[in-house]
């Protein structure tokens, strides 16, 4: 069975649910440890509850831990499939060290796109509504990354269902607008702490923006699409 050792570098929420990937630090390329209990036909098994992900759990930002995983089953979808292993948990698992936003950004260069156009092995598609979403099924990468100038990126709230707070961006490049959420667990963390102004202020005071970017798996009314969205906001 492969012993991973991962920098943690996404870590996303869905209410109290949590998806997590890292760089693998020992062969390059990204990794999205599943629970032992994923199930790819049932999506509730596909999350971490906060017992194992977000600040000051083994799954954290910046994190490097070991652990041991095995493939994804046989019948898991592509994109996701590429970078999916299953959790094993035992005595090997551990939290070995910690890097800064500056380290992790350093580490995982060779993992970064161009731009966003680029980004999941090209085959990102790009709506009128600046949505984009890669096929499901498209084998290809489901996680990703670019590095943009703080005027390129910009915060927005939406309203999708009363009384839910919802976290989106648009990242300005070549000329034309793409419209993300932003599920990233930190972001949406300042946001609901702090505002869109909040945010939109430890952008614009840095040099440069490490966006993580993923692909959300596809849902019941687009059953056909993996949209893009942010998971992770490094202002460095």
């Amino acid at each position: 069975m492969p012993t991973y050792e991962l920098v943690i570098t996404d870590v996303t929420r869905y209410d109290s649910r949590f998806c997590v990937a890292g760089w693998d630090l020992q062969s390059g390329g990204m990794i999205r440890p599943e629970p032992p209990t994923m199930n790819a036909t049932a999506e509730a098994s596909r999350f971490w509850t906060d017992q194992h992900a977000g600040p000051g759990k083994f799954f954290a930002i910046g994190n490097i831990v070991r652990f041991n995983a095995d493939a994804a089953p046989a019948h898991s979808p592509f994109p996701h499939a590429t970078e999916d292993r299953l959790y094993v948990g035992g005595n090997n698992a551990a939290v070995l060290g910690q890097m800064t936003p500056q380290q992790i950004a350093q580490t995982v260069a060779p993992g970064v796109s161009v731009s966003i156009i680029q980004a999941f092995g090209g085959h990102l598609q790009r709506a009128q509504s600046g949505k984009a979403h890669v096929a499901a099924g498209q084998q290809t990468s489901s996680l990703d990354a670019i590095e943009i100038a703080p005027a390129a990126i910009t915060f927005y709230e939406a309203s999708p269902k009363p009384g839910k707070r919802q976290l989106r961006a648009v990242i300005a490049q070549g000329g034309m607008n793409y419209d993300l959420s932003v599920p990233a667990d930190a972001a949406k963390a300042q946001f609901l702490a702090s505002g869109i102004a909040g945010l939109s202020a430890d952008v614009q005071a840095s040099q440069r923006i490490h966006v993580r970017l993923g692909l959300c798996r596809p849902f019941a009314a687009m059953p056909d699409s993996c949209y893009a969205q942010i998971n992770g906001v490094y202002c460095l």
